[in-house]
């Protein structure tokens, strides 16, 4: 049994070695505290994290989406807001999860951005054919503002529909240019 204590023992101490498995120093999870301090949204962590992905984010939203530079800070600034807001429920530990779990948040972002922006042209642009279709039938300008306020209400398919009904489509063409049932 001696023999068994001092091959076990740690060199030069006279204790028995510990297995690595049993000394939690020894063999632990890779370290990512800095995500879990961001997950409780300390300033510290946060920063530090975005920091880190902000020359990214830019990078992103100015890249191959071709966004104008001018609206960059903008979704920057709301794809960190949405982060912050949702980091106590990122359910991830590590900073490469982290990352890929900011760049869905920017993507959702640019999304939505996108279909903001095809909504405020194709209002814009059955509003104007609604005028011109208007102004032939009927005196319209007094009513204009109602007209943009009726427009801002629908729906982005509604709008598409109007769009086509006052292209002169009939009810067929547009539910086969939309790839509607009949």
């Amino acid at each position: 049994m001696a023999g068994k204590d001092q091959r076990d023992a740690a060199p030069g101490l006279g204790m028995p070695r510990a297995r690595p498995s049993e000394v939690s120093a020894l063999i632990t999870k890779p370290s990512h505290l800095s995500i879990e301090r961001a997950k409780k949204r300390e300033p510290e962590a946060l920063v530090a994290f975005f920091k880190r992905h902000e020359r990214g984010l830019f990078a992103y939203f100015s890249g191959p989406m071709h966004w104008h530079w001018s609206h960059v800070p903008d979704l920057v600034q709301e794809t960190i807001t949405r982060a912050i807001k949702g980091f106590p429920t990122f359910r991830g530990s590590t900073h490469g999860q982290a990352e890929k779990w900011l760049f869905g948040i920017a993507r959702n972002v640019h999304m939505q951005e996108v279909s903001k922006q095809v909504g405020i042209r194709l209002r814009q642009e059955v509003m104007t054919q609604l005028v011109d279709y208007l102004q032939r039938t009927c005196e319209v300008g007094w009513y204009r503002a109602d007209i943009a306020d009726a427009l801002a209400e629908l729906p982005l398919g509604q709008l598409e529909v109007l769009r086509h009904m006052l292209q002169g489509h009939t009810i067929r063409e547009i539910a086969e240019r939309l790839d509607l049932p009949e």
